[in-house]
Order: C-alpha cells, then sequence, then structure tokens
C-alpha cells in the first residue's frame, strides 16, 4: 500500500516573468470511503457485524456532537482530539458581542501520537502522469 503523490511547480504570483520558481509534493487520493465501506472493513477483522459497526459509529457520532454542544473537546484514544472553534463579527467595544452573536466556525481535529507516528511509516509512490485523479484535500464527502 502507498500514498500517491504527484508533483506540482510553485509559482511566483508577484515576479509574472518567473512561471516555476520550484516543485513540491501533492497526495492524489484514491477517493473517499464512506461510512459503510468502513463498516464492512472493520467488521471483517472482529466479531461485530457491519450493521454493528454502522450503529456504532452513528451513536460515536451523536455522542460526539452532544459532548462539543455540552463545551467539552472529545478525545478519541489512538483517533486523536475533536473541538469546537467559534468566532464573530470584530467590534470595537465588547460590550457589543452577544451570546447570539457567537457562531461556530467549524470543528477541529488534532491527531493522536499514535496515529501520526502509525502514519510515518507510510510509503509513497509517484503517480505516472496522467493519472485520472486530480488532487484533492480530503475529497468531497459523499451524503
Amino acid at each position: 500500500m502507498c500514498i500517491n503523490y504527484r508533483l506540482s511547480p510553485v509559482k511566483d504570483n508577484i515576479n509574472k516573468k518567473r512561471a516555476k520558481v520550484g516543485w513540491y509534493a501533492q497526495v492524489l487520493t484514491k477517493g473517499t470511503i464512506d461510512t459503510r465501506e468502513l463498516c464492512a472493513d472493520i467488521a471483517s477483522k472482529c466479531t461485530l457485524t457491519r450493521s454493528d459497526m454502522y450503529g456504532a459509529i452513528a451513536a460515536l457520532s451523536d455522542a460526539i456532537a452532544e459532548k462539543l454542544q455540552d463545551g467539552y473537546n472529545v478525545y478519541i484514544d489512538g483517533l486523536g482530539t475533536f473541538s469546537v472553534s467559534a468566532g464573530s463579527d470584530v467590534v470595537e467595544d465588547e460590550k457589543d458581542i452577544h451570546n447570539k452573536d457567537v457562531r461556530v466556525k467549524g470543528v477541529k481535529y488534532r491527531a493522536a501520537v499514535d496515529l501520526k507516528n502509525s502514519l510515518k511509516k507510510a510509503k509513497f509512490a509517484k503517480a505516472k502522469k496522467g493519472d485520472a485523479r486530480k488532487y484533492t484535500y480530503g475529497d468531497r464527502y459523499r451524503h
């Protein structure tokens, strides 16, 4: 198993005379594994059925959302920590920020050290020219 990559040019957007100033590696994803596929894969490696896994993942997703809404960070052994990031408009006087003005910007994820360490063992392979998959920073999820 390898992670495919391609080389992409680094462009100098300030000096138009120099089109390329170097190269860097970009991951080429093979696609996105959805919950059904993930459950089937996990079920093949343990005594739980695919349906059991689907139910567990759905319950985990609900529990994480509930704990995040309650103001907690959620750490899952071997996976990492989920936390909420919030934001509001910038105002001149702090008295102008009210509860209704604060909104969730997103959910942050920090990978567990064990997960990061296991990925250090990953092998990479340069993709062949004309590979059909384009670089994506994580596929759009299929919902």
